[in-house]
């Protein structure tokens, strides 16, 4: 009787959701907004032209190209093992569509083999070769989506009538379309098998740093293309990744998967850390003015690698880095450097000058949504929550590279002016999860943490005085785009934090609560601070419609999933039947976002909604008609 009553409910808050969607409207002459599937469609927007330029722009999603820039160029000589293996041949000489798996331990290579192979396969034929490299510490990098919006991207700047094929999905869902794998994916398979572009080669690294969501829909995809349809295809993948059980059991099932086990090639792996052993003391003795003078630490350097190529950088960059270059030194670095990748690790965390700060810095890159600028992070790391006004973070100096250095060492490497963990590994080195922690560093660092200390960053930089006497000013002109840039300029870590301090809160977990009055003075209806941070967040989310200026904190809760703040302006009263002129009240906002456990907290709370105009309290609107029909409410 309980599941019953329960499935009746659940129906009934499906249909009122449904409703409550679709008709707040009213009057709103061409900035009505209807719903179609998950789709809001703007109808004064709307644009029956086909556009291939526009088409591009949805597509680019990432910047694959800086993603790929990240890896290592490889020494010359390495990689090429791949190449000549008679698996790669098998792969390559197949006339129809086919997956070729490379499997390595971590610190192996993977991403300067795929990134070599990138480059050796545009110079082999006519073949179209695009490319993704998926990373676990950039939101650009662990989705499905934005893997499959790359490729399309290259494939379609290359041969760009190819775009027609994914017209059909751009009038139907709009921008959109670009969050469906496997919409993305169709388009591929027939722009490759139709539009007559000859053979597309994508190589796609470190798999298993996919999102779980997207990962799936994505192994299927790939394992089917030497189907019956597939064989037709002139398409072929070639993907690396370790060698986990989550990745095997898919995609190592197929029998026309083609594996080529890089764990199991022990002579091809020790040749190519040899030569780069040999490329690194080289470039030592350059560096140290010493030529041919450090031959003895080639030795010793082979001897403890053990195939690792990531074990042999790190010690060489100690090495580079040491202040006294004596024989009898860099002797002591190699031999008492620890074998085991967590060991060195720790040992190179516990030289940190201040580990409190170091910690701190490791939060921010852990917890952080994508790679932080180097002037991003200076004021992620100085910021506190009494901080009044910008000038309260004192001088913000430009060496802050060297400090981040003197704090965490080679645990942490600047790329064009973005800071990033030395490599995945220190990652896992560093996350709790089932295991305790081993010493001060291993282990140590929780996710719910890390997301509070980033979402307290991003609050107390939305709440400074700056965003209340200078706010963010948009006027629907042709330079409001330019008047954004600046203002983004001026204004160092707002971008980063109007676009994910709302993610943050929401890891937080537990630890919302105490954050709750830090919202409050951010989502201030009509406040500077609030319209400043909710433009940035919506010129990057919904770019293409008009920023609400009427939202109420309880609507901007109920539009962002935030059920703690929800719950607590819920007790405290207010005005929660507030009405946006757009969007209705927080009852219909959180129908638009299809969020059930909000919509439910809402009609529990009597929130009232908007239907064509008229306001409506759902509750009492059920159960009418559940009198009338006989039935219980």
């Amino acid at each position: 009787m309980g599941n019953s009553q329960s499935n009746t409910s659940t129906e009934g808050r499906s249909s009122q959701q449904s409703n409550i969607q679709g008709n707040f409207n009213n009057n709103r002459g061409d900035h009505n907004i209807i719903g179609c599937g998950n789709t809001i469609v703007n109808q004064g927007d709307a644009n029956p032209t086909r556009d291939h330029a526009k088409i591009l722009q949805c597509l680019y999603t990432s910047q694959y190209e800086s993603h790929r820039n990240r890896v290592p160029e490889p020494v010359e000589g390495t990689c090429t093992w791949v190449t000549e293996h008679q698996k790669y041949k098998d792969w390559w000489e197949k006339e129809t569509s086919g997956l070729l798996w490379l499997s390595a331990d971590p610190g192996c290579g993977k991403s300067v083999t795929a990134s070599f192979l990138v480059t050796y396969l545009e110079k082999q034929r006519s073949a179209i070769v695009c490319y993704f490299f998926f990373k676990d510490d950039s939101e650009e990098q662990r989705s499905a989506t934005f893997a499959l919006c790359a490729i399309l991207h290259q494939l379609f700047s290359q041969r760009k009538p190819l775009c027609r094929y994914a017209e059909e999905a751009f009038e139907c869902k709009g921008k959109r379309f670009v969050e469906e794998v496997d919409t993305l994916w169709n388009i591929l398979v027939k722009a490759v098998a139709e539009g007559g572009c000859g053979d597309v080669i994508c190589v796609v690294d470190a798999l298993d740093e996919c999102e779980e969501r997207s990962l799936d829909p994505l192994i299927r995809h790939i394992t089917s293309l030497p189907g019956p349809q597939g064989s037709h295809t002139p398409l072929k993948f070639l993907v690396t990744s370790r060698p986990y059980h989550k990745i095997e059991m898919p995609l190592g099932s197929p029998e026309t998967t083609i594996r080529l086990k890089g764990e199991d090639e022990v002579n091809a792996l020790t040749a190519d850390v040899t030569r780069v052993i040999d490329k690194g003391v080289e470039k030592l003795e350059s560096y140290w003015k010493r030529p041919g003078g450090l031959g003895y630490l080639r030795n010793l350097l082979e001897y403890s690698a053990d195939r690792t190529f990531l074990w042999v950088s790190l010690v060489l960059r100690i090495l580079k880095d040491c202040v006294d270059p004596s024989r009898e030194e860099f002797t002591n670095i190699v031999t008492t450097a620890p074998l085991d990748l967590a060991e060195l690790y720790t040992k190179i965390l516990d030289k940190s000058t201040n580990p409190d700060k170091a910690r701190r810095i490791l939060n921010i890159v852990v917890a952080a949504a994508r790679p932080l600028t180097l002037r991003e992070m200076n004021v992620a790391f100085k910021i506190k929550r009494g901080h009044n006004s910008i000038k309260d973070l004192e001088d913000l100096h430009q060496g802050f590279e060297r400090t981040v250095k003197n704090f965490c060492g080679l645990f942490v490497r600047v790329i064009d002016s973005k800071i990033y963990l030395v490599h995945q590994t220190a990652r896992e080195f560093l996350i709790k999860g089932s295991s305790s922690s081993h010493g001060n560093w291993q282990y140590t660092l929780c996710p719910g943490d890390s997301n509070f200390i980033m979402a307290d960053i991003c609050i107390s930089y939305l709440a400074l005085e700056e965003f209340a006497s200078d706010p963010l000013v948009l006027v629907n002109t042709y330079s409001k785009e330019e008047s954004f840039d600046n203002y983004i300029e001026k204004y160092a870590f707002l971008d980063y934090a109007a676009g994910h301090w709302t993610d943050h809160f929401r890891d937080s977990k537990d630890q919302q609560r105490e954050l709750f009055e830090f919202t409050r003075l951010i989502c201030e209806a009509g406040s500077g601070r609030f319209l400043t941070w909710l433009q940035v967040y919506w010129f990057h989310v919904r770019h293409s419609y008009k920023c609400p200026k009427d939202w109420t904190h309880l609507m901007i809760a109920s539009w962002l999933g935030q059920g703690t703040v929800v719950a607590r302006l819920l007790e405290e009263g207010g005005d929660i039947h507030a009405r946006a002129e757009t969007y209705g009240t927080a009852l219909n906002l959180a129908a638009i976002r299809r969020d059930e456990n909000i919509t439910r907290m809402l009609l529990q709370g009597n929130v009232k909604a908007y239907f064509y105009g008229k306001e409506y309290n759902i509750l009492h609107t059920v159960c009418e008609y559940a009198v009338i029909r006989g039935s219980e409410c």
